[in-house]
């Protein structure tokens, strides 16, 4: 099952491929547990486009990545199981994120609840922007690259977005 079918069937409360699936078993191997006081976060062959959207293509698990788990729940308030990586490309949300940006992803985050980066799927594509709730539950999506215009989404449309959940940490290659 594609992460695109996913997306359109649930509103992606699990990421990626269930442990039961055939592709799963065939393509997923386990990883080798990590040390004591930390846990594994699984990295998807995923990208998010910080522009008008990335068209998923694939949703392989390609590694993972040790994080303490002490810092995982006290410093981002996470529950390390909640957690996925993927990566970010496009400019729009430059200078807090930049092109090839691994971006840690809580995906316990349902829906719009504070001024925050999150991100969401539309039309198939994944996509990463800042995001505001309003009082009237319209949402402004915003661009940190002030080269780019933001966009209100009026509240039924931004009901029926997909969150897939809240960017709690970025990190990149110097």
């Amino acid at each position: 099952m594609l992460l695109s079918d996913l997306i359109l069937k649930q509103r992606l409360d699990h990421w990626g491929i269930g442990s039961d699936s055939d592709v799963a078993r065939h393509t997923v191997r386990e990883p080798a547990q990590p040390p004591f006081g930390f846990v594994l976060v699984p990295r998807y062959d995923v990208a998010a486009s910080m522009g008008n959207g990335a068209v998923i293509h694939s949703e392989q698990v390609v590694d993972h990545l040790a994080f303490r788990e002490e810092w995982v729940r006290t410093e981002l308030g996470a529950n390390p199981k909640n957690l996925v990586l993927i990566s970010a490309i496009g400019d729009s949300m430059e200078p807090t994120l930049r092109a090839g940006d691994l971006l840690l992803i809580d995906r316990s985050t349902a829906g719009v609840k504070q001024d925050a980066i999150y991100a969401f799927a539309t039309n198939n594509e994944l996509r990463v922007k800042r995001m505001q709730l309003r009082m009237d539950g319209s949402v402004v999506v915003k661009s940190d690259n002030p080269q780019y215009d933001p966009e209100t989404l009026s509240a039924d449309i931004a009901s029926a977005l997909h969150i897939v959940g809240r960017v709690v940490w970025s990190g990149r290659r110097m």
